[in-house]
């Protein structure tokens, strides 16, 4: 759920400073990249259906537990046993994904994907914003977890980790030690630290306004109330659909995914060099720069499907867990930035970190302008 909307309440409730709760909104990021390299090499071992079933009944437990939390440290234990169960969600979806269909199709499904998860995304705007006035914030979490645990036992009964007619590779990890020589294999790929480092900044700019620190900026620099706030978070929230969808097809129209993703990041720097530079933007245009950010952001299925057609189909997991692992370390590190800047300099301070983002974005680009990509390949690896 959005901290961006629900961090102040609990704030208030359990009578903390809403920047130390910083650390709880970046704690279930945190828990989720600590487990994504063994995430993989789960995927890898035993397939999605077994993995997804297992770990996400952490997630509900979570929510139980953060409706009935009463201090910062329950809150933030909470927020780990979330971030723990729903850490297997997109990569065992990768992996059914790279398993069902053909490499060239695989940033269109990743944008499909996308494109349904964002509706949770924008149910915890505006939607939850008003539920929070009418019910309090712990309900909420209680209706989460119930729905969770419904998906758990329905995903039992639908997911199939291959088509019937699919023959598993000779190189699929039958062991322990087989997944750890497999993960070294993933990390030895060439160039496959350029990839990371996009990663890294993949979803941390966006997840950061539209996760956290979007409702606390509103409300300070121009007084917006709840309402308000979360009108601008359920617009950049709609947006994300519309990314993915947009962002998906085009590595099929375009030769080139790397140039795909180099071009989105660049306007998304200028966008941030702008909210760090240009003093008294009006609300309207600030809005419109928060949606750009969501939009754009969505390239990450590019960048994805860039990863997925550098390794064959039994190292998917372990790879894209490894870039996902880096995007969520991003997540939390940005996050925590705007914390820390804030509590140096409340003045000034979100001028300061959207300037400190734009910077982390340059570095990001240099970096990843050294990566390799091979050609689009049209058939599933069988």
């Amino acid at each position: 759920m959005s901290g961006a909307v629900l961090m102040l309440p609990i704030s208030v409730d359990i009578g903390v400073p809403v920047a130390s709760l910083g650390i709880a909104a970046a704690a279930l990021f945190f828990a989720s990249a600590l487990v994504q390299v063994p995430i993989g090499m789960a995927l890898d071992r035993f397939g999605p259906r077994k993995v997804i079933s297992a770990v996400t009944l952490l997630a509900v437990v979570g929510s139980y537990l953060l409706a009935a939390a009463g201090d910062l440290q329950e809150v933030i234990g909470s927020r780990i046993l979330i971030g723990l169960g729903f850490s297997v969600t997109m990569m065992s979806s990768y992996v059914l994904f790279a398993k069902w269909f053909p490499p060239a199709k695989f940033a269109t499904m990743a944008s499909w994907l996308m494109a349904f998860s964002s509706f949770g995304a924008m149910m915890a705007s505006a939607p939850l914003a008003y539920a929070i006035e009418h019910f309090g914030w712990r309900l909420p979490f209680i209706f989460v977890a119930g729905i969770t645990l419904a998906a758990v036992l329905a995903g039992m009964l639908i997911i199939r980790d291959t088509p019937p007619d699919y023959t598993e590779s000779a190189d699929k990890p039958a062991t322990i030690g087989q997944s750890i020589r497999g993960y070294w294999a993933v990390l030895r790929y060439p160039r496959f630290f350029n990839l990371l480092a996009m990663g890294f900044v993949a979803y941390g700019p966006a997840a950061a306004l539209l996760g956290m620190w979007g409702g606390p900026y509103l409300e300070d620099t121009y007084g917006l109330d709840g309402a308000e706030r979360g009108q601008i978070l359920l617009l950049m929230a709609a947006v994300v659909p519309i990314g993915a969808l947009f962002f998906g097809p085009l590595d099929r129209i375009f030769k080139s995914r790397k140039m795909i993703v180099i071009v989105a990041v660049t306007t998304e720097l200028f966008v941030f060099v702008i909210l760090g530079l240009v003093d008294n933007l009006p609300v309207w245009a600030v809005t419109a720069l928060f949606v750009y950010i969501n939009f754009v952001q969505q390239y990450y299925v590019v960048l994805a499907a860039h990863c997925r057609n550098s390794f064959p189909d039994h190292l998917v997991g372990r790879a894209n867990s490894t870039l996902n692992l880096i995007s969520i370390l991003g997540v939390g590190f940005m996050q925590s930035l705007y914390g820390w800047v804030l509590s140096a300099n409340p003045e000034n301070g979100y001028a300061q970190s959207f300037l400190f983002v734009a910077g982390i974005l340059v570095v990001a680009l240099l970096v990843y302008a050294g990566s390799v990509e091979r050609p689009p390949a049209g058939a599933r690896n069988a």
